[in-house]
């Protein structure tokens, strides 16, 4: 967005300039990292647990094969975990352990409401729980794909159209009615494959009033995910499709960049297609440690 798109009010920035409730905003949806997160190849387990799991090394030879193969272009491929022991599920927890990026993401199905996703240290490779309304576990799998399935499918299931141009606004807002206009503008003309439209909150003068303001005509949806790819990153899903929150907090949890975005998936979600290309070849080698 260039600042010619909109009318702006002059306001003071800077340190010290704005509210404390703008200076305080903090990060509590759940815990963030602390440290950038490097690959290395996880602690695996003794060869005699494997030799006691033999259906752990199958899932592994399968999900190989599948991995090889795979393109973002193509569909998302899920392996069931429902034929590992208790054993055998631990033994490929401890395998594949834990990458940069987590999910949650509310559903509108009756048996499970709930999913949350896990990367695995490989990138692409998604853990996935389904949870019933009362949080047990229904069922696990493991995803290839650039994003997990549900994100796609859920992110914006209860979301509803923009409509701002012809609303009465309330005393004390400043820039939030001319920032809403032109999301409900590119929302509108949004298609699939078209480049990003990104607003950076972060450097128009905003008052709590204007926070206030876009918090309600934008809603929340159903997809949050946490990222420490590219530093500790919370990306939301709004209720108007497809609009984005991504915001970029420090390592005291501190909001440090605001930006919305008009687009089908944020980048900073997917797993690129190099990524899923290195994942192959790194699971490659903990096979060949393993067998």
């Amino acid at each position: 967005m260039n600042q010619g798109d909109i009318p702006l009010i002059n306001m003071p920035v800077g340190p010290g300039s704005q509210s404390n409730a703008e200076d305080s905003v903090v990060l509590d949806y759940m815990p963030m990292p602390k440290e950038m997160h490097t690959y290395d190849i996880p602690m695996l387990p003794e060869a005699e647990l494997l030799e006691s799991c033999p259906e752990t090394l199958e899932l592994l030879d399968k999900l190989q094969q599948q991995l090889d193969a795979y393109t973002p272009e193509r569909a998302v491929i899920s392996l069931g975990l429902e034929k590992l022991s208790e054993a055998g599920l631990d033994l490929i927890n401890q395998i594949l352990g834990e990458g940069e990026v987590s999910l949650i993401c509310k559903t509108d199905d009756q048996d499970c409401l709930e999913v949350h996703a896990q990367e695995t240290v490989l990138a692409g490779v998604w853990r996935l729980r389904y949870l019933n309304a009362d949080s047990h576990l229904i069922k696990e799998t493991l995803e290839i794909a650039d994003v997990p399935s549900v994100a796609r499918r859920y992110g914006f299931s209860q979301a509803t159209p923009l409509a701002v141009e012809a609303a009465q606004w309330p005393a004390g807002i400043l820039n939030a009615p001319p920032v809403l206009i032109e999301l409900q503008h590119k929302s509108e003309c949004y298609q699939p494959g078209d480049e990003p439209h990104v607003i950076n909150l972060s450097l128009l003068p905003f008052s709590p009033a204007d926070h206030q303001l876009l918090d309600h005509y934008l809603g929340s949806g159903s997809l949050v995910v946490l990222s420490r790819g590219y530093g500790n990153c919370r990306i939301s899903s709004t209720g108007v499709c497809p609009i984005w929150r991504v915001q970029y907090f420090n390592s005291t949890d501190q909001l440090i960049l605001d930006t919305l975005e008009v687009v089908e998936m944020p980048a900073v979600v997917c797993a690129a297609p190099e990524d899923l290309q290195d994942s192959a070849l790194r699971l490659q080698e903990i096979r060949e440690v393993l067998i």
